[in-house]
């Protein structure tokens, strides 16, 4: 029952094992490109959609873990290194002439998205973006359908003892870290639950309700890497002192060991 995923850009193919969990053990580096992502397959193409055959992560009764490593000194101010979950494909092209759509209609498609990571050493950050008109892809959004800004934001660091660069944190950015999302049903309210790990120590956080996600993460959104920067981050990282305008010091980060298993 072995299938085979790779990463776009990233050779070779790395194998993981279907049914309750999905490996992914070679790792990838993501240098900072502000346009390029990266995007798990299952194969190059696919015949009968003539879309790419994305890898859908699935998410609802599972648990998605994944270890990080900002690196020392590690992505600074006015960086962005995101791990997110998109709708892809968007049945439109962008303009980039591709198929990527996000919230944020980045390429000019829009789709939505639940933003796992986005973080510097001084921050991390998840976030849900809803499309209130969702269908299932391949489709395509209209912008203001798509709550860009985000809602049900879990936010360590940014000012805060428990995340941040040095031993004086409790998560020490600059040293590997695993963070984990759980994605149980309670009560009939999908939920998720976050925790970041490093040495015996946790922060956790939970968002409340995902039901505006429950669609798009029902019928499987595809993984993204990216790492990208800009002047003006301080919507992400202002709190811990980051000021614009910002200068990224264009450091590559290193994600391992992503993992999907059930839930108990």
């Amino acid at each position: 029952d072995k299938k085979f995923i790779g990463l776009h850009n990233t050779p070779p193919w790395t194998p993981y094992e279907g049914d309750d969990m999905i490996l992914n053990h070679s790792g990838v580096v993501i240098p900072p490109e502000p346009d390029r992502g990266h995007n798990l397959f299952d194969s190059f193409s696919d015949a009968a959609s003539g879309y790419p055959d994305y890898t859908r992560i699935p998410t609802i009764g599972n648990s998605v873990s994944i270890t990080v490593n900002l690196g020392n000194p590690g992505a600074s101010c006015g960086c962005n290194v995101a791990l997110f979950l998109l709708s892809m494909p968007s049945s439109e092209v962008n303009s980039w002439g591709g198929d990527y759509c996000d919230a944020n209609c980045v390429g000019g498609k829009c789709c939505a998205e639940l933003d796992l990571i986005e973080a510097n050493v001084h921050v991390l950050q998840s976030t849900s973006h809803p499309c209130s008109d969702y269908k299932t892809p391949p489709a395509a959004s209209e912008k203001l359908a798509c709550n860009a800004r985000g809602e049900s934001f879990v936010k360590f660091g940014n000012g805060a003892i428990d995340f941040g660069p040095g031993p004086q944190y409790t998560i020490n950015s600059q040293e590997p870290f695993v963070y984990r999302i759980d994605f149980p049903t309670e009560s009939g309210v999908l939920k998720g639950y976050i925790t970041v790990s490093q040495g015996g120590k946790e922060l956790k956080g939970s968002i409340p309700s995902l039901e505006s996600m429950r669609a798009p993460l029902s019928d499987g959104m595809v993984l993204s890497l990216s790492s990208w920067y800009a002047s003006d981050m301080t919507w992400l990282d202002g709190g811990s002192g980051c000021q614009k305008p910002e200068e990224c010091n264009i450091q590559s980060a290193f994600f391992d060991h992503l993992v999907v298993e059930q839930l108990p």
